[in-house]
């Protein structure tokens, strides 16, 4: 699957255009602040609703506009898009939908230079890459990670209550939590080891080492049972310090996991938490290597492979890093942002389609 067709209207800066792609290297450069992020901002929507920079849905409407929309073509989907002040509408086929509906459906795998943050950010950076990812695989995951939220929120609630003063009974929340933590935290650790696997050839290349993420839940990972009970014996034990905090202290809300690097020394290996020593090509080595094993699992998966979107990303890296990624590049549909074009003509060479983005304006541009 890759998407064919794009139109897009009022969105931010790109007032109206009406774009057909390649299956293959699509190219979209310009001088600085004139919409060529947008546009990768447009495409990443259609694969999941949400924006990987915009804090509300206002900022992806235009100036004095009312609502924006984004429709494409991928194959035998019809995806619409329609962006209001404070939500957001989906059409795919002409049917209404949810916007969960998105997720899984047309798949993206996004490279920018803030993913670095994965490595080097908080551990909710990693988190959402983790959740984004499942979610794309499993439907399951989504169902279970929403139904968590939910009732996360719920007890939260009655944790704020009982601190003031009104007696709530929160088994049955925290039977349902749980339940839920449970099918999280398996799903979680079953990834983190598909991800081991993909990783561990592509980092010796990268990193002249192994690379492993190290993932481990509060509770030992066994039978459904006996990791429910357990979960519930640690709510009971930090409920005070849970009706004290008004918060929920236990759970996959506050996951992490750890990106190591095996490193041999003197005849020893060494492990090197990336996130707290690693140098800054250490982890953008690393993040991508996370990203091309994620490429990897999801056209397994989905036997259809994700679109990749990458926003001022080669010109960033050294030559061995740009020849790997231009060798995924190749294998599908991929969008690269760049401001710098001739570097990048050097670095591609041949068989792309290109487009210019001057003013808001994107102007496909003879081969």
């Amino acid at each position: 699957m890759f998407l064919e067709k794009l139109q897009l209207l009022n969105f931010r800066n790109l007032a109206n255009q009406k774009l057909e792609f390649k299956n293959s290297i699509n190219v979209i450069y310009g001088d600085n602040a004139q919409g060529k992020t947008n546009l990768i901002e447009a495409i990443y929507l259609l694969s999941g609703s949400r924006s990987m920079r915009a804090k509300t849905d206002h900022e992806l409407i235009a100036w004095g506009k009312e609502k924006a929309k984004i429709s494409g073509k991928a194959d035998f989907l019809d995806l619409e898009l329609t962006v209001f002040p404070n939500q957001k509408k989906l059409l795919i086929n002409k049917q209404e939908k949810r916007l969960t509906d998105l997720i899984g459906t047309f798949l993206t795998v996004l490279f920018t230079p803030a993913e670095v943050e994965i490595a080097s950010g908080s551990p909710d950076r990693r988190r959402r890459f983790l959740d984004q990812f499942a979610a794309n695989l499993s439907r399951e995951y989504l169902v279970s990670l929403g139904k968590y939220q939910k009732v996360l929120r719920a007890r939260n609630g009655l944790l704020w209550q009982i601190k003031n003063g009104r007696a709530h009974d929160l088994s049955v929340w925290d039977e349902q939590l749980a339940t839920l933590a449970v099918e999280i935290w398996k799903k979680r650790v079953s990834l983190i080891e598909e991800l081991n696997t993909e990783i561990k050839t592509v980092s010796r290349k990268l990193l002249s080492g192994d690379l492993k993420l190290f993932y481990e839940p509060p509770i030992a990972v066994g039978s459904t049972k006996n990791m429910r009970e357990e979960f519930l014996r640690l709510l009971q034990k930090s409920s005070s310090e849970e009706i004290r905090k008004a918060l929920t202290q236990i759970g996959p809300q506050r996951d992490d996991f750890k990106i190591i690097l095996d490193l041999e020394k003197n005849d020893k290996i060494v492990s090197k938490d990336l996130g707290i020593y690693g140098s800054r090509g250490e982890q953008r080595s690393a993040v991508i290597c996370l990203k091309l094993a994620e490429i990897e699992l999801l056209t397994a998966a989905k036997e259809t492979r994700p679109t990749l979107l990458l926003d001022e990303v080669l010109g960033e890296l050294d030559p061995k890093h740009q020849q790997l990624l231009v060798r995924q590049i190749r294998k599908g549909q991929a969008f690269l942002t760049s401001a710098n074009y001739t570097e990048l003509k050097k670095i591609l060479g041949t068989g792309y389609k290109s487009f210019e983005v001057k003013d808001g304006a994107i102007t496909p541009v003879a081969d």
